[in-house]
C-alpha cells in the first residue's frame, strides 16, 4: 500500500525527468543516457564526501603511533584512556564524526534517489503494462468486428459464445459435467488449433494478428530483454492474467463494476458471491483469449537471460571494494575489527539486495540499477586515481618522521612541532 502512494508523486516527478530524453527512440538506452547523466550531476557530492573520508582516514594512520602510545600507557584506565585520546583528537584538529557527516548526507540523498526512482519505475512499469494491454485489446477488437461483421458492443457476447461452444466441447471431451481450470484451457486449444472455415479458426486468424501487432509494434524490448517491463529473467514475455489483474487493478475499474452492478442489484449476498467469482472468471478467459495468439508465439521463451541480474551483484561488489579502497590503500589499525566486520558483510549484502531487486522487478529498473552500478565503479576509479596523484605530491603521504628536537611525548606531525620547525 504504501508503495503505490509513494509512487504517486515519484512516477510524475521521475516520468518528468526521464521525459526531457524522450528524443531517444528506445526505452532501454533512454534510461542509460538518464542514469548516466543524473550519477554525472550528483558526482561532486559523491567527490566531497569520499574526500573526506580518505582525509580522515589518513589523518587517524598518521596519529595511530601516538594512539598505540596512549592505549599501552592508559589501557587500564579506560576513563583517562578516554580523556588522553580526546585530547589529542584535539590537539590534531581530528573529528570523529568528520567523515561521517559526509557520508549520511550522501547515503540519505542516495537512499532518497534510489527508493523514488524505485517507486516511480514501478508505477511506470504498471501503467506501460496496462498501456501495451489496452492497446492489444484495441487492435485484437478492431480485427474481431471486421472479421465477425459486428458492432464494438456486440464484442463481448459475441465471443462470450463462442468460447462458451468450445468449453461445451471440451467438457465432452474431457467425459466431466463441471467446468475448471483444466476445462477452460482445453477450449482455448480447442479454439487455436481447429480447422479453417469455422467460427474457431477466424478467432485464431484475429489471435495471431494482434501477436504479430504486438511482436513489432507494441512490445518495447532491449538488446535481448524481450519486453522491457517484465524481469530479465525466465518470467513470461508477456503478463499473466493474474500478474496484470495486480498491476491494473480490474476488481476496482470502472468496466468491471459497470457490468456487474446490474447483475447483483437485488440479489442475497451468497448471490452476489457466487455472480462475482462467475464474472471475474470471464473476465480471466476474455483476457486469455485475446492474448492467446500473444502467448503461443513465445511459447516457453524467457523473457531474458539474467544477464541484468549477474552484472547488477558482480558490479555492485567491484564497486563497493572500490570505494573502501579509497579511504585506505593498506588496512587501516584503528578502525574497530567490529566496523571492518561490518564493511566486509555490507559488501556482500548489497549486491544481494541488487540482485533481489533485478530478480524480482522490471528490466528498466534492473537497467538503471546496473548503470549507476558501472557509473560508480568508474568515478571510484577516477577519484581514487586522483586522490593517489595529489597524496604524491605530499612525498609520502600518511608517513611520520620523527625529529630529534621533538618532544618525547608530543607527535612530530602535531601543528605545534611543525610551526616552531619553521621557525
Amino acid at each position: 500500500m504504501l508503495l503505490y502512494q509513494l509512487a504517486g508523486w515519484t512516477q510524475d516527478m521521475w516520468s518528468a525527468i526521464i521525459g526531457l530524453f524522450s528524443f531517444i527512440p528506445n526505452w532501454g538506452f533512454m534510461i542509460i543516457v538518464f542514469t548516466i547523466i543524473l550519477k554525472i550531476v550528483l558526482s561532486p557530492l559523491d567527490f566531497w564526501q569520499r574526500k573526506m573520508a580518505r582525509k580522515n582516514a589518513l589523518k587517524q594512520a598518521q596519529m595511530q603511533p601516538e594512539l598505540e602510545k596512549i592505549q599501552k600507557k592508559y589501557g587500564n584506565n579506560k576513563q583517562l584512556l578516554n580523556q588522553k585520546t580526546m585530547e589529542l583528537y584535539k590537539r590534531e584538529n581530528f573529528s570523529v564524526m568528520g567523515s561521517c557527516l559526509g557520508m549520511l548526507v550522501n547515503m540519505a540523498i542516495t537512499l532518497f534517489i534510489f527508493f523514488t526512482l524505485f517507486s516511480g519505475l514501478t508505477g511506470m512499469s504498471n501503467s506501460e503494462v496496462t498501456k501495451q494491454y489496452q492497446s492489444v485489446q484495441d487492435e485484437y477488437n478492431q480485427k474481431f468486428m471486421e472479421t465477425f461483421s459486428v458492432s464494438e458492443d456486440q464484442i463481448k457476447t459475441t465471443q462470450d459464445s463462442i468460447f462458451n461452444q468450445a468449453v461445451n466441447e471440451a467438457m465432452a471431451e474431457m467425459g466431466v459435467t463441471e467446468v475448471s481450470d483444466k476445462v477452460y484451457s482445453r477450449a482455448l486449444e480447442i479454439m487455436y488449433n481447429a480447422e479453417e472455415g469455422t467460427d474457431y479458426n477466424k478467432l485464431k486468424t484475429i489471435q495471431d494478428a494482434t501477436a504479430t501487432k504486438y511482436d513489432k509494434e507494441i512490445k518495447q524490448s532491449f538488446l535481448w530483454v524481450k519486453n522491457m517491463w517484465r524481469p530479465d529473467t525466465a518470467s513470461s514475455v508477456f503478463n499473466d492474467f493474474s500478474s496484470y489483474q495486480s498491476v491494473a487493478n480490474i476488481w476496482k475499474s470502472e468496466e468491471f463494476l459497470s457490468e456487474l452492478n446490474p447483475l447483483i442489484e437485488g440479489k442475497s449476498e451468497e448471490e452476489i458471491k457466487t455472480i462475482t467469482k462467475e464474472l471475474k472468471k470471464t473476465y480471466e478467459n476474455r483476457y486469455k483469449t485475446i492474448t492467446y495468439g500473444i502467448n503461443q508465439k513465445y511459447n516457453h521463451t524467457w523473457n531474458g537471460y539474467f544477464i541484468l541480474v549477474v552484472l547488477a551483484g558482480v558490479i555492485t561488489f567491484f564497486s563497493m571494494k572500490l570505494s573502501q579502497m579509497q579511504s585506505s590503500k593498506k588496512k587501516d589499525k584503528s578502525v574497530p575489527q567490529q566496523q571492518n566486520k561490518a564493511m566486509g558483510f555490507m559488501k556482500f549484502l548489497l549486491p544481494a539486495l541488487m540482485i533481489v531487486f533485478t530478480i524480482g522487478y522490471s528490466a528498466a529498473f534492473s537497467l538503471y540499477i546496473v548503470t549507476n552500478s558501472i557509473m560508480s565503479t568508474i568515478i571510484s576509479f577516477v577519484l581514487l586515481k586522483i586522490f593517489e596523484h595529489q597524496e604524491k605530491k605530499n612525498k609520502k603521504p600518511g608517513s611520520i618522521t620523527i625529529s630529534p628536537a621533538a618532544p618525547k611525548n608530543r607527535p612530530s606531525y602535531s601543528r605545534e612541532f611543525l610551526s616552531e620547525d619553521n621557525k
